[in-house]
């Protein structure tokens, strides 16, 4: 891990699917000697297994710390804990369901970075702040995250105080600033590579080539989204139904989604 110059870390929870997609982008697309670290929340029995058959390699490693916690409060502990093994220059968190989508993604953002930009990622949808990164895809300047003390727990949901909440407080109180990759939204933008799937894709500002792009459903599929959203209308006279249903949409959503991922990623090294 010492020799690494960014370490990408990843919280699983029942995401085996997804995090062999971020090992296969990123052995395909970053220029820099990295390390992934995996901090696992409990999955279940089959899913765990199979991401210890994907740590065997030499630069994936595997953590097993998360018990007896949930949701975001599990995911919010598995990055602190993480963060703590950090000790090369940069690091990354992406979302299990969230994946890099450019050739030399790592060194395009890293040269992004300078004495006032610290940290630079996927950007929010309204209404939250749109100068400063959400954690789907982020890339951050070790020596000042830890300088800042950043807790990822989150304070209050319901308030929106998730994942990461005090981030943009924290690092503008100290004088930096963060660079965001701009967030489209499939449901209206139908000009990139996912514009038949629901979920987001990110760009380089003025740029037309997809930089990441995040499902936004993980290992849930999207369950709770489907049964409340528009044209559910079945959902309340037969839920359990429904909620079958729904499972079955997300998985067809989660493999096509993937499978575009992949053909981005093969088309850009097929192009070397």
């Amino acid at each position: 891990m010492e020799n690494a110059v960014l370490n990408i870390l990843v919280v699983n929870y029942n995401s085996y699917e997804f995090i062999k997609l971020i090992d296969y982008s990123l052995k395909r697309l970053t220029k820099n000697k990295y390390n992934l670290l995996i901090n696992d929340a409990e999955s279940n029995n089959a899913d765990f297994t199979k991401i210890k058959k994907l740590a065997k390699r030499k630069n994936i490693i595997l953590f097993n710390q998360i018990k007896n916690l949930k949701g975001s409060i599990a995911h919010g502990t598995a990055l602190n804990e993480l963060a703590k093994k950090i000790s090369s220059p940069y690091f990354c968190i992406l979302d299990a369901d969230a994946v890099w989508l450019k050739k030399n993604w790592d060194e395009i953002l890293i040269n992004e970075l300078n004495n006032k930009v610290k940290v630079i990622g996927t950007q929010p949808s309204k209404p939250k702040p749109q100068d400063f990164p959400l954690m789907y895809a982020i890339l951050f300047e070790t020596k000042t995250f830890k300088k800042l003390n950043i807790d990822f727990r989150p304070k209050d949901i319901k308030a929106h105080l998730d994942t990461g909440h005090d981030l943009r407080d924290k690092y503008i109180k100290a004088g930096y600033k963060g660079e965001v990759l701009e967030f489209r939204n499939t449901r209206h933008y139908k000009k990139g590579p996912f514009k038949n799937l629901i979920c987001a894709e990110y760009y380089l500002p003025g740029e037309k080539r997809i930089f990441a792009s995040h499902f936004g459903r993980g290992s849930s599929l999207g369950v709770n989204k489907y049964m409340h959203g528009k044209g559910s209308g079945i959902i309340p006279r037969i839920p359990f139904i429904a909620k079958y249903l729904a499972k079955i949409r997300g998985k067809y959503e989660k493999y096509k989604w993937i499978k575009k991922c992949k053909e981005i990623i093969d088309d850009q090294n097929e192009k070397k």
